[in-house]
């Protein structure tokens, strides 16, 4: 019946160029963007510097998205236009500034509105996760902001705060236009948590510097003291407009609780939550306890002991391993990132990264990176600084100069970046992944024998490297900048070999 066939063609689509325009948001006129999915995205770990084992601030944090996606690292130099500029926000809107950006590092996932991560010149870090919010009401101005939100924060905030300060205002002057989504915005003395909500209303709480706080993709702010400033900013008023819209029974259910306030409401068990598993997952292996499954977890914890980078690598990894959640019987039947229950490492991981934020190491060593092109349990986290004077071959394409059209067109209409692809190490270190998920088992384990142990060299060399260039450094700037950039090339060039040696050796060539 080729006519019933043919039909059923036509209406297949009709249906995805209608999903397609509804997914279009946050773009110039005329490039379609696909919105990734609002729950189960991205998990991040905040640790205060008091916290931490170098007494550094540190963030670590898986990106989670789903689509033909290049990860794309880019360094971008700060730029004075010399006159005010007109930043796009996609939707009819633009936002005015008076032309200064600051320089920044790129960890950019072409096409998505919600998924980049950046760290600026002057060491603020901002990343996000998805936290659906039950407010379903639009409150925009011109469309409201998205994508440029943490774009404009990065070129703008000088320190954590300030970053919190200027999210903020920029929320409340356009309107916020995802469900909800909670911003990890950093810097070498203070971690924050920003809470935002569709429209104009946030709240933000600082991580206790002792302390160490897990998000995984529902709100994790619990009670607000508006009265500590030090701890708490956010929209002045929150508890009444929580109030206003039934959300919030003091009488009946106890002191304001932001995330019971707001967060989507959920009836599954929490064992089928991978927001609530993950939370578990990640508060016991911080805290060294086991807390009982369920959703009533703290804002943050004091950890067993002092958190190491490595410690938060093998958290990025987790599919919860030895616990009764570990689905595969330690991957004898198949892939952990494919189960039942969804892992901290999990088939959508698409980067992940651990940024020490400062500590005590000098220029251009302060801001310290381990980042993985992939997800991370089959490929290893590189070594990289924010100090690099210029990217290694095959981190990612595209101008390191500032230009406000021409970036948000390269990464939302990515035929460059994808025309490049074949020498970025993201593909490399993609093919490598497949290979890994099909044979998950015996692939584990030459991964753990003959790429694993390159990370593990890495980690331990850093210590002596760090001291040699920081010597370097006080007597000759110059050449330590050719180190550094010698450094980091050589990682990532080993890497890049190494990956592709494991593909022949799969492919049985």
């Amino acid at each position: 019946m080729p006519h019933v066939k043919n039909r059923i063609i036509a209406l297949s689509s009709i249906f995805c160029a209608l999903v397609l325009l509804a997914l279009a948001s946050g773009v110039p006129s005329g490039v379609p963007v696909p919105a990734g999915p609002e729950d189960g995205e991205c998990f991040t770990v905040l640790v205060g510097k008091n916290a931490s084992a170098d007494g550094s601030v540190v963030v670590a944090h898986n990106e989670d998205d789903r689509g033909d996606i290049v990860v794309n690292l880019r360094k971008i130099a700060p730029r004075d236009y010399g006159a005010p500029q007109k930043a796009d926000l996609g939707k009819g809107g633009f936002h005015e500034t008076d032309g200064k950006t600051a320089g920044f590092l790129w960890i950019e996932a072409t096409t998505q509105e919600f998924a980049d991560s950046f760290i600026n010149e002057h060491g603020v870090l901002i990343t996000s996760d998805s936290c659906p919010s039950r407010v379903s009401a639009e409150d925009y101005t011109d469309g409201g902001i998205g994508w440029m939100l943490r774009r404009l924060v990065a070129e703008k905030a000088t320190s954590a705060r300030d970053a919190v300060r200027i999210a903020g205002e920029l929320v409340e002057k356009y309107g916020y236009r995802a469900s909800g989504r909670t911003y990890s915005i950093a810097d070498k003395n203070e971690a924050w948590l920003l809470a935002l909500l569709r429209g104009r209303r946030w709240c933000a709480q600082r991580v206790p510097d002792d302390e160490v706080a897990v998000i995984p993709n529902h709100f994790t702010i619990r009670a607000i003291r508006p009265d500590d400033p030090d701890h708490f900013m956010g929209s002045r008023d929150i508890v009444e407009y929580a109030k206003t819209n039934g959300w919030c029974d003091e009488a009946k259910d106890g002191p304001f609780d932001f995330k019971k306030a707001f967060e989507r409401p959920s009836t599954r068990d929490p064992a089928a939550d991978g927001n609530a598993l993950r939370h578990w997952r990640g508060l016991s292996l911080i805290a060294g306890k086991t807390w009982e499954l369920g959703r009533d977890y703290p804002f943050s914890v004091k950890p067993a002991k002092k958190v190491t980078a490595e410690a938060l690598m093998a958290i990025l990894r987790d599919h919860y391993e030895g616990t009764e959640y570990d689905a595969t019987d330690g991957y004898k039947t198949g892939t952990p990132n494919r189960t039942k229950f969804r892992t901290i490492c999990t088939s959508s991981t698409i980067n992940a990264f651990v940024v020490s934020l400062g500590a005590k190491r000098p220029e251009p060593l302060s801001v310290a990176i381990w980042l993985a092109m992939g997800k991370p349990d089959t490929t290893v986290f590189l070594p990289l600084y924010y100090g690099v004077g210029s990217l290694p071959a095959g981190a990612g394409f595209g101008p390191d100069t500032h230009d406000y059209g021409i970036l948000y067109k390269q990464h939302f209409e990515d035929a460059e970046v994808k025309a490049a692809k074949d020498n970025l190490l993201n593909t490399k270190v993609l093919a490598l992944e497949r290979a890994a998920e099909a044979d998950y088992g015996p692939m584990h384990e030459t991964l753990e024998k003959e790429l694993f142990p390159t990370e593990k060299a890495f980690i331990a060399a850093r210590p002596k490297f760090e001291k040699e260039l920081a010597a370097l450094y006080a007597k000759d700037k110059a050449k330590a900048q050719k180190k550094l950039d010698e450094y980091i090339a050589a990682a990532f060039t080993k890497v890049s070999q190494l990956t592709e040696k494991l593909l022949a050796k799969t492919s049985g060539q």
